[in-house]
């Protein structure tokens, strides 16, 4: 008996762990979607890194946005985006962007275009990754979503309607869900993923959210490919967009690192010092220490409060999360 249950607990490890890493290409429903590296070639200049983005936009169409420079370098971001549609198992590009004709193709591993000018871009498919995805809690946390962990435990939230999966995640599920503790000045680690809609827009592709003190969103939404906007994923709403658009395609694990800090009261009760966050979105710094003046949309509040649970958003979309945990700052 000991043996078979030590086999069944290996076997349960080692199918959480392979859930660990990103999906591959023969995994995906689009295998034509996600992030290409390579290079961009103007007809006069010097050769430059070149990073492209394969985003689904409907039955058999597709917008492909050709960038220079790699998210979060310092370096200007020149954007290109051209549309094109499915044949043949391909995305034949034959657009103009910029006033300038193109014409390209996505297919087999690699993203390709030319201008009428001369331009062009080359590149190939690349899967990325954050570098804390599977985050280990430090001494200390408070852990709140149990991972690795098959069927995770919801013990620390109130909504055990939520559906946990046997890759060690839960998904949304009747309801927004609260944690049972409440939290002030705090670091959070959180990873989420987005479900594959290729046809919906806006709003409407895997929206969720996380609400710091149950007030304060920052938006889960795939927003994969765009002009990051207060709206999109990381953006907090009407206050602040992400600084770069560190967004993985959908169905990639993606990571949430958080340092926040609550509101600071006087005696009377009166908030002295607003609330401020920092928010690493895939590794990539998109808010620095953040003034927040206020509760976002869909507030439990409209006052600013000590200490308050964290809740994450149902809106409607099959979005899963894992590997949530806290760790409490005390120094002032």
């Amino acid at each position: 008996m000991r043996r078979t249950a030590l086999l069944v607990c290996l076997l349960s490890v080692l199918v959480v762990r392979a859930s660990a890493q990103q999906v591959t290409l023969e995994e995906l429903p689009d295998k034509l979607m996600g992030d290409y590296i390579g290079t961009f070639k103007p007809a006069a200049g010097e050769e430059q890194k070149a990073v492209v983005y394969v985003v689904p936009d409907g039955k058999e169409r597709y917008r492909v946005v050709f960038q220079t420079d790699i998210p979060g370098h310092k370096g200007k971001i020149s954007r290109l985006l051209l549309r094109g549609m499915l044949k043949d198992g391909v995305i034949k590009i034959d657009d103009s962007g910029a006033g300038v004709k193109w014409t390209g193709t996505v297919g087999n591993g690699k993203a390709a275009a030319e201008s009428e000018k001369g331009d062009k871009y080359a590149a190939e498919y690349t899967i990325r990754k954050s570098p804390t995805l599977g985050a280990k809690p430090p001494e200390g946390a408070i852990v709140l979503l149990k991972y690795p962990c098959e069927n995770p435990p919801l013990d620390e939230w109130i909504n055990k309607n939520w559906k946990p999966m046997p890759d060690g995640s839960v998904e949304v599920f009747k309801g927004d869900n609260k944690t049972v503790r409440s939290f002030g000045d705090m670091k959070l680690h959180l990873e989420f993923r987005c479900c594959y809609d290729p046809i919906s827009l806006g709003q409407g592709r895997s929206n969720s959210g996380v609400y710091l003190q149950d007030r304060y969103e920052v938006q889960v939404l795939d927003s994969y490919g765009l002009r990051s906007a207060d709206n999109d994923c990381g953006g907090i709403y009407k206050i602040a967009k992400p600084r770069v658009n560190a967004c993985c395609p959908p169905l990639s694990w993606q990571t949430y690192d958080m340092t926040f800090r609550a509101a600071r009261f006087d005696a009377a009760g009166k908030v002295v010092k607003p609330v401020t966050v920092t928010v690493e979105h895939n590794g990539e710094v998109i808010h620095d220490n953040l003034v927040v003046p206020g509760p976002t949309g869909g507030a439990a509040g409209a006052d600013a409060v000590p200490t308050a649970p964290l809740r994450l958003q149902d809106h409607g979309n099959p979005v899963r999360y894992r590997n949530i945990w806290v760790v409490e700052l005390k120094d002032q």
